[in-house]
């Protein structure tokens, strides 16, 4: 009896075997592989270009830190930037002109007061400053490219922050230490 459970068994093996071949598993190996490998940066580039892109768009946002307080004034900074803004589209860049909602508004309807609110007729009085000074330096259509509407990156939070500042401090990173990591701070007497 075990001599045929053992001669099936091998029969049943066998025909598995040529059933496998038959079928042609080199017909799957070629359908679903493809042993030529794809060309440098196929895989790689489309990521990078699509990041190459956000960071433009990211480079025509005027963000609230580039006004005076609570005003439409332009700080500085915010000044400058949109001098830079104005001057790549004057010379054909075509983007699109954010100015950052502001968030940072008092209301005295509330209980405490907290600088937390949106403040829609500021942000209007904002988009027109920054209207205003790319029409004064030849963007003829302003107007229609400067919209206000939240940044395209989020912020960092208050505990992020803290904890980017703390790590700066302790010589991990880049921070006040100086070198690489703050290695430089104190060794041999150097930075001191």
């Amino acid at each position: 009896m075990k001599g045929n459970e053992h001669r099936m068994r091998l029969l049943l093996a066998i025909a598995s075997a040529i059933l496998v071949m038959a079928t042609g598993c080199q017909g799957w190996k070629h359908q679903y592989y493809d042993p030529t490998p794809a060309p440098l940066g196929a895989l790689s580039d489309p990521i990078f270009d699509n990041q190459v892109a956000n960071a433009e768009r990211s480079d025509f946002v005027v963000y609230q830190h580039e006004f005076q307080g609570d005003t439409e004034f332009l700080n500085t900074g915010g000044e400058d930037h949109v001098k830079q803004i104005a001057y790549r589209l004057y010379h054909g860049q075509d983007a699109q002109v954010l100015v950052e909602r502001s968030m940072m508004s008092a209301r005295e309807d509330t209980e405490f007061g907290y600088r937390v609110h949106p403040n829609p007729e500021l942000d209007m009085r904002r988009r027109d400053i920054v209207v205003r000074s790319l029409l004064a330096m030849g963007v003829s259509d302003a107007d229609q490219r400067v919209v206000v509407s939240p940044a395209l990156t989020p912020g960092i939070t208050a505990d992020e922050a803290e904890s980017a500042y703390r790590t700066g401090l302790s010589g991990w990173g880049r921070g006040p230490g100086g070198g690489f990591g703050g290695f430089m701070m104190g060794f041999g007497g150097i930075g001191r």
